[in-house]
């Protein structure tokens, strides 16, 4: 089965912060029934997303019901799926080739990129490093156990990646060496800087591009 790349745009609003607000709130306070009683609630509102079941598995019928009960629930997946009605789709890294995902992350390190640029683009940080933003620093969020809560990337982080993305867009000079030639290459014949770019251009200053790759 093909594995595939899903992007969206989460806007950063009002409602959106009150969203993560009463959801650090409630866990803060060890409020575990509140926070799966809102997660649950607010769970039925994206049964008919088809986008939204294909990137991250909440279907209201599915084992997401499970992780959310009061023993098992956590902050970074009740925040998904209270946030997931907010998700705009976008262009992915799908879009061309279902692996321009990986022939960016395997490739853009050839071409001088380091990890954390290519995490920032490909797959985003956890949910619960986006919750930073939003509470107290001496805070930290496990992780849930659900598999799939996102990753998560500041549009304003993706910024400078955009303007790297374009300069491979630009035809390479004859210094450089053949391995950098060949990834040059690969990226611009599959569709993989087309589709990154695309995917970034979707994205403003205030957003979140959220990522996932499932099988």
């Amino acid at each position: 089965m093909a594995v595939l790349h899903h992007a969206f745009r989460c806007p950063i609003t009002s409602a959106f912060e009150e969203v993560v607000q009463e959801v650090l709130s409630a866990w803060d306070a060890g409020e575990r029934d509140k926070l799966s009683a809102m997660a649950l609630q607010g769970l039925p509102a994206i049964a008919g997303r088809a986008d939204i079941q294909a990137a991250f598995r909440l279907d209201p019928d599915g084992a997401v019901a499970s992780w959310l009960q009061p023993e098992f629930v956590s902050p970074g997946l009740a925040a998904l799926v209270l946030l997931a009605e907010r998700l705009v789709p976008i262009p992915s890294l799908s879009a061309s080739r279902d692996t321009n995902h990986y022939l960016l992350a395997t490739h853009l390190p050839v071409l001088g990129w380091n990890a954390r640029e290519v995490q920032l683009l490909v797959r985003g940080d956890p949910i619960e490093l986006m919750f930073a933003r939003y509470s107290l620093p001496s805070r930290e969020y496990d992780a849930s156990k659900f598999r799939e809560t996102g990753g998560w990337t500041l549009g304003t982080a993706l910024r400078a990646i955009e303007t790297k993305l374009t300069r491979l867009t630009t035809a390479p000079g004859p210094e450089v060496s053949p391995a950098v030639r060949e990834s040059r290459k690969a990226l611009r014949e599959s569709g993989a800087i087309d589709d990154a770019r695309a995917m970034l251009a979707a994205v403003g200053d205030a957003d979140w591009l959220v990522t996932s790759i499932t099988h």
